[in-house]
């Protein structure tokens, strides 16, 4: 099948994080986040991501001590003090497979409900649906074969956390494995007025050993 140098994906979800916020955070946010449920749940997305990859590692070894979440937007609470909004990240180190990860769960908490899932490890700052879209394209950058599952495995802001302004575009490196081989692919997120545009140059690709 023929590749293009260049390719385009649009994105109808703008995931674009809003700035952190300068507040300290309630009670309640600690209270959460120590708590056996919280740490289940995001251990639990943790491993989901983990089973995702072609390794398949049944057993990952995480460092809960290492935890720290980065809260976007404000954190709302209600007359008892309970959180009833809020959006943070949590990023903890880990190792699956004897490859060091720093695993990321997104938290959000709408209305009272609570909802954890994973995203890719790292500092993307592209949400789960911008990520899940973008895999396939990451896959041409690294040069991957049709038949190949892409794992991405880290991934990185080489000019630091993309501004609030949702019509300013940002890079990202992810560090790709696709068929025993592992590079760095450059990403190029555009966002626009119906969604984000994605491009990748696999020129701009960086084999590793």
């Amino acid at each position: 099948m023929m590749r293009f140098c260049e390719l385009t994906l649009i994105v109808t979800t703008l995931c674009i994080p809003v700035v952190a916020q300068q507040q300290d955070p309630p009670r309640a946010f600690d209270t959460i986040r120590s708590s056996d449920s919280y740490r289940q749940a995001v251990l639990g997305v943790y491993q989901d991501y983990e089973s995702r990859l072609s390794t398949h590692c049944a057993k990952i070894d995480i460092n809960m001590n290492t935890s720290q979440a980065k809260v976007y937007g404000s954190i709302q609470t209600n007359a008892n003090g309970d959180i009833v909004n809020a959006h943070w990240k949590e990023t903890t180190d880990g190792v699956a497979c004897g490859e060091k990860r720093s695993y990321v769960a997104s938290v959000t908490i709408k209305d009272g409900k609570t909802a954890v899932y994973a995203l890719f490890p790292g500092q993307s700052a592209a949400g789960a649906v911008l990520q899940h879209d973008a895999v396939q394209y990451a896959g041409v950058g690294a040069g991957a074969a049709d038949n190949c599952a892409v794992d991405v495995l880290e991934t990185s802001l080489p000019n630091g956390e993309p501004s609030d302004n949702t019509k300013v575009p940002w890079d990202e490196k992810w560090t790709v494995r696709a068929c025993g081989k592992r590079s760095v692919v450059t990403m190029h997120f555009v966002p626009n007025a119906t969604g984000t545009t994605i491009n990748v140059t696999p020129k701009e690709t960086v084999a590793l050993p």
